[in-house]
């Protein structure tokens, strides 16, 4: 790679945060956000001061340990749900939700950190997760400053001026909209390769309304649009390598294998695929993995797909080959545009529209850019190429034109703060936890009914958490002190801890129950057969959770308390049982990677209990066996960092 000058927005940026001022970063995807927090980084250790640096997921978190590992030894550490390692470090990286949950519990572990960077913090947007963000910067300690870096943001201006009413230091933004590397556009619409969005435009094909299939003529007459005459184009136009993003696991791996009759590597490149990837899949121990042997025909010819189902290990297979640049091709979710490091020459849309956590839209701008901002590698190309494929049948002129040229969307308060976090500051803050409200973003922002209605919607959950003894009085309880640690389920948990039935459980119904509390179904996927035991969890269970929720109803606290699903519950059984991995997903409905998912958040879970002093000897003994016995080859996530190292 070719050296390059910062530009002048990271020098503006660098030199404001050296003199110690916070400051918020707002600059497209590609453009070097990353090397002003490494600048900050370089910086603290030399003046010997502690710095956090936060990430919305875990595989970013992890990317960023092995990097800044390679680069200060033994200088830096990780505490993620899965992971704890050198949690001491000058250098800690942390998933934002770790270091939210850290700062409210124990602020005093922060006095000697002077720095928090917040990577990708229009994550705070996030209907799911924005609250994380929130919380984490209202409850930020005042001795700590923050870097705050994101994609564009059409609403810094109001950003900022929230964060200079709260924030104890001087906050400055600096802002780019030009990316270093050009992006140019491409569509293909009727199998054409249309160069610019004019063109397009004009094809009879593409209107102002959608159009169906069965009575528009227009379209019935016009050609599919097809795979291989795309990736012809980008082959012809050396536009390799590609990411090619599908928002379906199953699409990813079925357009991959359509290609598997082409060889995308030169001779010599061959070489050092097969030498590396037998490299890797020994230093994985993955080469029996079923995943491996559909993947690898595919990987030996400069080709791959990647997604959340896949195995931890064979994911970071994919990654390692493709920033070795043995990748030619990858058809991937957007997982690969969020913050990690993985710059193509191109990159291409199968459809631009997906599933946002409750239902299908067409993609926001800020999505589209943070995905199409992969294409280009600064100090190696001289544009980006970025190719859309546009059906008729799904999108019209006007909103593929929003999608394209309209504005970024603007970052919106999601604030919605569980119970565990109303327990939490109700323990030091009693009554006056009404206070902390309207030093949110979503205070700020919003208009006094919305205000009204969410201060009611606080003080509804404080009357429920009175209702089931969670508070008594200005006191909490010591179910309370339990709920309070176990994000996302404290109620749940709450509830079972109370009528001692998890005294009851043996470190096989623990691990079930813990199973069944974090997964969630997909659309109408059917409940397999359950044996006895997981039966008789889930008719117990559910009679508690349904004794929650009508209460939540009469109170109407919305979302309400997550039910149980008991779907892997015959997988967990045999996982603690001591069975191999692949004996256990070999017949399921459900991607081997998602297992894995589910398996390690459930030990997250039992470890917030087991960490609980409310809770007695007898179940603490039989979390540490259910711990021990779970924590093992692929689902020992701290194992395999470690091995990446």
């Amino acid at each position: 790679m070719k050296e390059f000058q910062l530009d002048s927005f990271q020098e503006k940026s660098i030199d404001l945060a050296k003199n110690q001022n916070s400051v918020i970063v707002s600059a497209p995807t590609g453009s070097g956000k990353t090397l002003i927090a490494e600048e900050l980084i370089r910086d603290c250790i030399n003046k010997n001061e502690g710095i956090i640096y936060t990430a919305p997921i875990k595989a970013l978190s992890n990317q960023k340990f092995r990097d800044f590992s390679h680069k200060y030894p033994q200088k830096v550490g990780i505490v993620t749900g899965d992971v704890s390692i050198n949690r001491n470090a000058p250098i800690l990286i942390m998933t934002t939700e770790i270091f939210r949950n850290a700062i409210m519990v124990n602020p005093h572990e922060f006095k000697n950190i002077n720095w928090v960077i917040f990577d990708e913090i229009h994550y705070l947007d996030d209907i799911e997760r924005g609250t994380v963000w929130e919380e984490a910067i209202i409850l930020l300690p005042d001795n700590m400053k923050m870097l705050a870096l994101s994609a564009t943001i059409p609403n810094t201006k109001e950003f900022s001026g929230w964060l200079k009413e709260i924030h104890k230091h001087p906050v400055k933004v600096v802002t780019k909209s030009e990316r270093p590397v050009p992006l140019h556009l491409f569509f293909q619409c009727n199998n054409d390769i249309f160069t610019t969005f004019k063109k397009l435009k004009q094809t009879p094909f593409l209107s102002e309304k959608i159009k169906t299939r069965s009575y528009n003529e227009e379209y019935t007459s016009s050609r599919p649009n097809r795979v291989k005459t795309l990736n012809k184009y980008i082959r012809q136009h050396k536009a390799y390598p590609c990411i090619y993003f599908s928002f379906s696991r199953r699409r990813c791996e079925e357009l991959a294998c359509e290609f598997n009759n082409l060889n995308l590597l030169t001779e010599p490149e061959k070489s050092q695929n097969n030498q590396l990837l037998d490299q890797l899949l020994e230093k994985y121990d993955t080469a029996s993995s079923p995943q491996l042997s559909r993947l690898k025909p595919l990987l030996l010819k400069g080709i791959a797909y990647h997604h959340a189902g896949l195995l931890p290990a064979v994911k970071e297979i994919v990654e390692q080959l493709f920033t070795s640049g043995l990748i030619k091709l990858i058809f991937t979710t957007e997982t690969f545009a969020l913050g990690i490091n993985m710059p193509a020459k191109s990159v291409a849309f199968d459809s631009l529209s997906k599933f946002y956590g409750r239902y299908h839209r067409y993609l926001k701008t800020r999505d589209f850019y943070q995905m199409a901002g992969r294409a280009g590698r600064r100090g190696i190309d001289k544009e980006g190429f970025v190719y859309t494929r546009i059906n008729p049948s799904h999108i019209d002129k006007t909103s593929l034109e929003n999608i394209i040229y309209g504005r970024y969307e603007p970052i919106i308060s999601q604030l919605n703060s569980c119970y565990a976090t109303i327990l939490c500051l109700w323990s030091f803050m009693a009554e006056n936890i009404y206070k902390i409200y309207p030093k949110s973003f979503h205070f700020y922002q919003s208009k006094p009914w919305s205000r009204k209605k969410m201060l009611e919607n606080i003080k509804n959950k404080v009357s429920l958490l009175r209702q089931f003894n969670y508070i008594n009085g200005d006191k909490l309880t010591p179910k309370a002190e339990l709920a309070s640690s176990i994000y996302s389920f404290e109620l749940v948990i709450g509830e079972l801890y109370q009528e001692s039935y998890l005294d009851e459980l043996d470190p096989t119904e623990l691990f079930i129950l813990a199973v069944a509390l974090v997964f969630e179904p997909r659309k109408r996927q059917k409940l397999p057969k359950l044996n006895k035991t997981s039966k008789k969890l889930q008719r117990e269970t559910s009679k508690t959770v349904r004794q929650i929720q009508g209460i939540e109803r009469k109170y109407r606290i919305y979302p309400p308390s997550k039910r149980l699903f008991f779907h892997l519950s015959n997988p967990a059984r045999l996982w603690i049982e001591g069975a191999r991995f692949h004996k256990i997903t070999k017949d399921l409905d459900i991607d081997e990677g998602t297992v894995v998912r589910y398996f390690r958040m459930a030990l997250q879970v039992l470890r917030q209990l087991r960490n609980s002093e409310q809770i007695s000897q007898r179940l603490k003994e039989n979390l540490i066996t259910c711990i021990e016995k779970t924590k093992r080859d692929v689902i020992d996530a701290e194992s395999q960092l470690r091995q990446e190292l």
